[in-house]
């Protein structure tokens, strides 16, 4: 049998649950799901917003939904404030004597001086006011050495990003030059975080120091020993630069004006390939527009697919996204959106959403014998739904195990063959069959929230504290952001 050539082509005969077992199995079977993943990682590899790899992905991409069936495949371009590459950071450690220290830039960190910079490493321990008071006037001029926890639950990740801007608030305070990260993760591994999360440069230079190599400068200052290094951190800074999200549409029967996005992040940083943050959910959803594409059958909405780029830097390209499409939100019935890596579904979050509970249950009734069952109410600042959801859209972020996630998340480690691609077809198949059934429902699973009940949710749920700590206001004090009064 010939696969329709695209959505036009489609017909209009069967419901969701008689269509979601056919769905699961084209999801399941034989599919070009790891051929697209190992081109995306291996041959175009690290895709930080801005560049010309992170371009590359884009043209991988709409070509990718091209050859999936999907015929409405564009490109939204909007410009990030600064560009970034990361020079040849190097340490040299010139007391008590020398030894090897493994280190990377923070993204969008600033470069040191020209020439580098001298300075002792200070203890501050976990970069906390005590921290910072044991170390006193010894801070002023230098690098502050801040320990960290292992990285292991969601928490832990968590934790890292609300911790970040106090500590770095009082790294400033202290008059330190620069903040030595010891890394969450053991083995030397390297990862990056993001210095500033408007797009913008960071106010002091930062780097992480693998985690073996900073405990081994911890326990020499412990010791009594002065530890003094020259860094070189010769960041390229640029002005502004433009980036894409790629978008693809296949259109509903009866409201094509309304649509469901589903959704994952394009972009990654640059140590290792990106394949579990998030490339491996760029490729899911593309291969559900495959699977849903090639069931011959549409729903009743839209079904909007969009691979955001930007999201390492503060959820750029989801911002822009909903900026652009501002006067369209009213027709957008819910974001879907992936951003775990390949860990088990086991659930959705609905960003505090309790009116659209019992919906979201009944309509995903498909899935429950993939494991998809726990639906959380916890709501975050976590990842591309966030725009959506300040916007009052009813969202659904995937809740998943941490597998090898946490251990690889932005880091050199972050490689293909990290990825279980028999799981990951079974997100091909949760994200298609949900993507459907909220598209083809007769209502929707919840209303759009006013600008007001938008300021409850933050209230009851905390988000509006996290998004103070993190620095994250600005997403809400925009006109781009939250539904009208």
């Amino acid at each position: 049998m010939q696969v329709p050539s695209g959505a036009t082509s489609c017909s209009v005969v069967k419901t969701c649950a008689d269509l979601a077992p056919a769905m699961i199995q084209s999801a399941l079977g034989k599919s070009p799901l790891e051929q697209n993943l190992r081109y995306l990682t291996d041959s175009i590899g690290g895709r930080m917003t801005g560049t010309t790899e992170a371009h590359r992905a884009a043209e991988w991409a709409l070509q990718a939904f091209r050859s999936a069936g999907v015929d409405e495949v564009h490109t939204e371009e909007f410009t990030i404030p600064t560009g970034w590459r990361e020079g040849q950071t190097a340490v040299e450690v010139l007391s008590p004597s020398a030894f090897p220290v493994r280190l990377a830039s923070l993204g969008w960190s600033p470069p040191t001086p020209q020439g580098g910079l001298e300075a002792d490493v200070v203890d501050a321990g976990a970069g906390d006011d005590n921290g910072f008071a044991k170390a006193g006037m010894a801070a002023h001029g230098a690098i502050v050495l801040v320990h960290t926890n292992l990285l292991v639950t969601w928490a832990d990740l968590l934790g890292q990003y609300k911790d970040q801007p106090a500590i770095v608030d009082r790294a400033v305070k202290a008059g330190a030059a620069a903040i030595f990260w010891m890394s969450g993760r053991p083995n030397l591994i390297l990862y990056r975080h993001m210095a500033a999360f408007d797009g913008g440069v960071g106010r002091l230079p930062e780097a992480i120091v693998a985690r073996e190599d900073a405990e081994r400068m911890a326990r020499l200052l412990d010791s009594g020993q002065r530890v003094r290094v020259h860094l070189e951190m010769p960041n390229l800074v640029s002005g502004p630069v433009e980036a894409e999200n790629v978008v693809a549409e296949i259109r509903g029967y009866e409201m094509p004006d309304d649509y469901v996005l589903l959704g994952a992040h394009l972009d990654s940083w640059d140590l290792g390939t990106g394949a579990l943050d998030d490339g491996c959910n760029a490729a899911m959803v593309i291969d559900a527009a495959r699977v849903i594409h090639s069931s011959g059958n549409i729903p009743r909405r839209s079904i909007r697919f969009v691979l955001f780029s930007g999201e390492d830097q503060g959820m750029l390209g989801s911002y822009a996204y909903a900026g652009r499409h501002r006067e369209q939100l009213d027709r957008m019935a819910a974001a879907v959106i992936f951003d775990g890596g390949d860990g088990a579904v086991t659930g959705y979050s609905l960003g505090g959403r309790q009116d659209a509970l019992a919906a979201v249950r009944e309509t995903l009734e498909p899935v429950k014998s993939l494991g998809v069952k726990e639906f959380t109410l916890d709501a975050d600042i976590g990842t591309d739904n966030f725009d959506f959801l300040l916007a009052g859209i009813p969202t659904l972020v995937a809740n998943q195990e941490p597998a090898s996630y946490l251990l690889n998340y932005h880091a050199a480690s972050d490689t293909f063959d990290k990825v279980d691609i028999g799981e990951l077809k079974k997100h091909v198949a949760i994200a298609a069959v949900t993507a459907y059934a909220l598209a083809d429902r007769e209502g929707r699973i919840a209303p759009r929230q006013s600008r007001g009940e938008v300021e409850e949710l933050m209230s009851r749920t905390a988000m509006g504290e996290e998004m103070r700590i993190e620095r994250f206001t600005w997403h809400w004090e925009t006109a781009e952001s939250g539904s009208k009064p």
